[in-house]
């Protein structure tokens, strides 16, 4: 990252345009913008970054130049395919921009110094120069875009700028360039190596100027082992290579050249032709060779050993090299001298604290330290920059001790400093947990952090917990109840981690698990009420009665006021009359009773009332001290059990006009029209409810009372299943989707559905079936190429990733091919085809070989491994030094 503004200073335009887009006018031009002020006191302004020999640059200017370096970041990871804000999240995207502050106030002092030494040594650049070099890359800029002036000012226009704004950004930017490549010139001189010069820089770096042994060979390439011993025997009977070639070979781009394949050296093909081809003299035929691309016969037809040049044939090139790296290291050494002897101060603490920290690593990690210490800064992950700090010189330690460990017989100095650096290590890393944990304390916990901890400290419980809760947020009940669980086997008196442990199991339902690690809290910390009501409500939800009772009991001796306690008594009410209303209507229902049974039968409507009286004491004292919709809905209920439908209803209708999105009341409203004989409202209010809903439970409740209510409602049918399948119901899932299908046989929302529930159930010949049978049903092409990609992704999942695909996902790749070719996407369909070929080669060739040519293919030559990526350095062709 070091130099990769400097490099970046050279792409004038683009740096430009970037910057003017933004808001800025581009690093470059700044001292046209007043960004660097002369300083006029000795007093601090908060409003400047840092002064240079008593110029000023505002932090204004260092929050744009930083924009305009991220921008430039931000378009190279484009340029690779990749995201940059991977690199701005947590821990880690903090440090980076700390770096990118520091990088772009670097920037800004290096302009600030270039600008002060043009001016004393009375470098300038005349208007001509500048309005000569300014209308060549405006007119590039112009034509590389392919855009007119007129569309340009439209453009900016649309952005709140104007044309003579752009020009004049633009201009200020290219002069400002021109003037330090003045400086540069006058900095360096001229460079002349002599011969001896050369001839040392070479030696030194003769490695650069190796080329590796290359080879040129011809290939005849088919589909089948067939058709490949016919050729070759044709070969050897003295058959034309270059006619059989252009005659038979799959390979359209080199069939047009007599199979030749030109000049490549090793690691430019795959490893089987590679290996034939090597093996061959000059002239000589192969065998077979067969590939992933099908059966090759090869010819030799010439080679070049490895090669190091001489001086005399790398003469020009050694001598651009050597003078590159020469005035490079010129102009470095003349920037030192004139940034050490500068009075250069840094307004921003922590900028200054990670500029000192790259010229003296303790220094730096001295004033982070300050920092912390004093309060200087308001940066949250302070800690975290010192904790990487600590790593850093960890990690160095290791590697000094590492290459001590591997002496064969260390002096006893070495031995000492073995010792020493064994020492160290265990105290950087100490310090780097102990800063890393006290992060944590003020920051959101990110995933690569949590993992940088651990992978200092696998026991650290404290990054293990907050890695179960940062899966938890996310829904992954099940990988954080096993981080909980790790963090308790690790530290059994680990309080936090019981309890998330238990909220686990109570949203997975594993009630028995939650009770486990409810009791092992209250082990630890006894008559915690918070934990207490926890577990009263997963008595609750399990029936659990008795166990609830006592569990009350001993709240109520604890904190007989605690609304918990209060709402909680009136649910096991509750409860305990639905039990005994529920036994009241078995009685009834029965047509002979015997004397024992008539006497509990007319003890239980004393018993129902009693109950009912204590839930409705119990939920309307809660109420006084909450006002909670939740509590009036179970007052509803209440009333509801006990057939009291009015005040039931009272009670829903209350809730509605307070919280029109409470499903709860519109069940229980729904509830009461069905008993009052409304069946129609009773449906309407129970959509309603299934509506406001993002409970599954809830929804799965509703959605099988409605289709109970109504049978041939398929589009609540379509809903029900789905709520089963995100609950991993898939037998539910699949009843339903059965009748759908009996109603509709044509929806493809259906086939679609059943085939996924049978491929979560491992039943894949199953799934793709019901894709196929939906195939005559598609009246679109999005529609075929979507069963299609189905067919193939249960294919894949059935053989596995990675694994070649079979019939099923071959067939659906050959028809997806034939819809892709018909909407003109050839490189889709060049893509299935080719992964058809890679699968299995003998899969209909001729048919997949004519598709491919009409995609516009060349079957491949084996040489899926010549494209080369080009690293940063590569990718922006520009000097690594000087302005």
């Amino acid at each position: 990252m070091q130099s990769f503004f400097e490099r970046q200073q050279k792409t004038i335009i683009w740096i430009i345009v970037i910057a003017f887009f933004v808001g800025g006018v581009g690093l470059l031009g700044l001292n046209q913008a007043g960004v660097f002020k002369k300083s006029s006191t000795g007093e601090t302004d908060y409003t400047f970054a840092a002064t240079v020999n008593g110029t000023r640059i505002t932090r204004e200017a260092l929050e744009q130049a930083s924009t305009n370096l991220f921008n430039q970041y931000q378009q190279y990871y484009q340029q690779m395919g990749q995201d940059i804000s991977s690199l701005l999240a947590g821990a880690n995207g903090a440090l980076f921009q700390l770096q990118m502050k520091s990088q772009a106030l670097q920037g800004l002092i290096q302009q600030a110094l270039y600008t002060q030494e043009s001016n004393r040594l009375k470098i300038r650049v005349s208007t001509s120069q500048g309005n000569e070099a300014f209308a060549q890359q405006y007119n590039s800029l112009l034509e590389s875009n392919g855009i007119t002036e007129e569309q340009l000012a439209n453009y900016l226009e649309n952005q709140g700028k104007t044309l003579k704004e752009f020009q004049n950004a633009m201009r200020d930017g290219i002069t400002t360039q021109l003037r330090n490549q003045a400086l540069r010139k006058w900095v360096v001189g001229t460079i002349a190596p002599t011969d001896a010069d050369l001839e040392a820089y070479f030696e030194k770096n003769i490695s650069r100027y190796d080329t590796p042994e290359e080879i040129r060979a011809s290939h005849i390439l088919v589909a089948d082992e067939e058709t490949a011993q016919e050729i070759l025997d044709q070969l050897h009977d003295g058959a034309d290579f270059t006619e059989l070639a252009k005659e038979h070979s799959i390979d359209t781009a080199s069939a047009k050249e007599g199979g030749d394949l030109g000049w490549f050296s090793r690691g430019k093909m795959v490893k089987e032709f590679e290996e034939a081809a090597f093996a061959l003299e000059v002239g000589e035929i192969s065998g077979i060779v067969e590939t992933q691309y099908g059966y090759h016969i090869i010819q030799l037809t010439d080679r070049k050993p490895a090669h190091t040049p001489s001086l005399d044939e790398a003469k020009d090139q050694v001598r651009e090299d050597y003078i590159r790296e020469a005035e490079n290291e010129q102009f470095n050494t003349w920037y030192a001298d004139v940034f050490a002897r500068a009075q250069v101060e840094i307004a921003i603490p922590i900028v200054n604290a990670y500029l000192k920290q790259q010229k003296d690593p303790d220094l730096g990690l001295a004033e982070f330290e300050r920092l912390r210490e004093e309060g200087y800064s308001e940066d949250p992950y302070l800690p975290y920059y010192i904790g990487h700090i600590y790593e850093s010189k960890m990690l160095t330690a290791k590697q000094e001790k590492q290459t001590l460990e591997e002496l064969e017989e260390p002096t006893d100095e070495e031995t000492a400093r073995i010792n020493e650096l064994t020492q160290s290590i265990d105290s950087y890393k100490t310090k780097a947990l102990a800063a890393y944990l006290e992060a944590l304390e003020d920051v959101e916990a990110d995933e690569d952090f949590l993992n940088h901890i651990l992978t200092l400290d696998p026991d650290s419980t404290t990054a293990i917990y907050l890695y179960g809760k940062l899966l938890a947020e996310r829904g992954d009940t099940f990988g954080a109840d096993m981080r909980f669980r790790e963090a308790i086997n690790k530290d059994q008196t680990f309080v936090a981690a019981y309890i998330a442990s238990g909220d686990m199991a109570v949203r997975n339902r594993t009630y028995k698990q939650a009770i486990t690690q409810y009791k092992a809290v209250l082990e630890l910390r006894p008559g915690d009420i918070g934990v207490m009501a926890k577990l009263a409500a997963v008595y609750l939800a399990i029936g659990q009665l008795d166990e609830l009772e006592d569990l009350l009991s001993a709240i109520e001796q604890i904190d007989p006021e605690n609304l918990k306690l209060i709402v909680s008594q009136g649910d096991l009410a509750y409860e305990r009359m639905l039990s005994v209303i529920s036994e009241r209507e078995e009685l009834q229902g029965k047509s002979t009773r015997t004397e024992e049974e008539e006497t509990r039968l007319n003890e239980l409507s004393t018993v129902i009332a009693a109950y009912y009286g204590t839930t409705v004491k119990r939920y309307e004292k809660a109420l006084t001290r909450s006002g909670s919709l939740d509590l009036t809905v179970k007052l509803g209920k209440a009333h509801l059990a006990i057939g009291d439908l009015e005040k039931a209803r009272k009670a829903f209708q209350n809730v509605i006009l307070r919280s029109p999105y409470k499903a709860e009341a519109y069940e229980g409203l729904a509830d009461v029209l069905l008993q009052q004989g409304d069946t129609d409202g009773a449906i309407e209010n129970y959509r309603t409810a299934f509506s406001r809903t993002f409970d599954n439970t809830i929804k799965q409740r509703l959605g099988e009372r409605i289709v109970e209510l109504v049978p041939d409602d398929i589009e609540m049918r379509f809903k029900l299943a789905k709520v089963y399948a995100e609950q991993y119901m898939w037998s539910a899932a699949i009843k339903q989707y059965a009748v759908i299908l009996e109603a509709r046989p044509d929806s493809l929302e259906a086939y679609n559905g059943i085939a996924e529930a049978y491929k979560w159930r491992t039943e894949y010949d199953t799934a793709i079936d019901y894709l196929k049978r939906a195939l005559p049903y598609a009246t679109t092409d999005a529609d075929m190429i979507d069963l299609y990609e189905k067919i193939i992704d249960v294919n894949q999942t059935q053989v596995g990733q990675g694994n070649p695909l079979t019939r099923p996902g071959l067939d659906g790749s050959f028809e997806l091919a034939k819809l892709y070719l018909a909407q003109g996407e050839d490189n889709r369909a060049k893509e299935k085809l080719e992964k058809i070929m890679s699968d299995d080669p003998s899969y209909r060739p001729e048919e997949v070989a004519k598709l491919f040519a009409e995609a516009g293919g060349e079957i491949p030559a084996p040489t899926p491994l010549e494209t080369e990526v080009q690293t940063p350095s590569e990718a922006v062709q520009t000097p690594s030094n000087g302005p």
